[in-house]
């Protein structure tokens, strides 16, 4: 156990220590969305002597985070591995190969295109009366927000197959929910968008039902067959 945890540490310096050293690509990569619309010369602004640095130590240490996680996963994987049998082992790693696969597709849709949008939309709005100077540590949190939360938005397929696979849910009690889901699709995007506007929620929204639609088809797949009764 401890040596395990010593490799999870090891992982956790070694990504903050990239991080740092590749900061000015990291912090140019997740600025690319806004363009040059931040403020008059394009870039965000920091207005305390400290900002820059605090924003730049919370990039550290997330960058340290995401290179532990897998790491973490891992060791927690083979310690228990021995409790699982080869069935198991093999659903684990589908999972979590799914997982990966699913987190990745929402970090991407929100770098890619709610991202650009949105921020399209917010700056833009209103510089007939005021200019836009947006402070670094702001539109950090907002963009890390957005791809942290889409990232896990885009899990609901496999959230749907764990639960019918555990047959907690089946995909018919799924179905029963179905004519609800575009509602709570738009109040959910109305959480996770920085704006109120329906095109930004749209965007959000309509990915949301077609992976519950997804998570069905997935629940339907991994339903208990039902075997017939032989004939004597």
């Amino acid at each position: 156990m401890r040596r395990r945890l010593l490799w999870v540490f090891v992982a956790l310096g070694v990504g903050a220590s990239l991080t740092w050293y590749f900061r000015t690509t990291i912090f140019l990569w997740l600025l690319a969305p806004a363009g040059d619309q931040l403020s008059g010369t394009g870039q965000p602004i920091f207005t305390g002597p400290t900002e820059m640095f605090s924003v730049t130590v919370g990039l550290v240490v997330k960058g340290g985070i995401v290179t532990a996680f897998p790491v973490l996963a891992y060791n927690v994987y083979r310690l228990l591995s021995p409790l699982l049998d080869q069935e198991k082992k093999r659903l684990v790693i589908i999972f979590a190969a799914l997982g990966f696969v699913l987190y990745l597709a929402g970090v991407a849709f929100a770098y890619w295109v709610l991202l650009p949008t949105g921020l399209k939309f917010l700056l833009a709005f209103g510089t007939d009366i005021a200019t836009p100077m947006i402070r670094i540590s702001e539109y950090m949190d907002m963009a890390m927000a957005m791809i942290f939360w889409l990232g896990v938005v885009f899990e609901l397929p496999l959230v749907m197959l764990l639960l019918a696979k555990l047959r907690l849910v089946s995909y018919k009690d799924f179905k029963k929910v179905r004519r609800y889901v575009p509602m709570m699709a738009f109040i959910l995007s109305a959480i996770i968008t920085p704006t109120f506007d329906v095109v930004n929620q749209t965007l959000v929204a309509v990915p949301l039902v077609a992976l519950f639609e997804v998570g069905v088809l997935l629940a339907w797949i991994a339903r208990p067959k039902v075997q017939s009764t032989p004939r004597p």
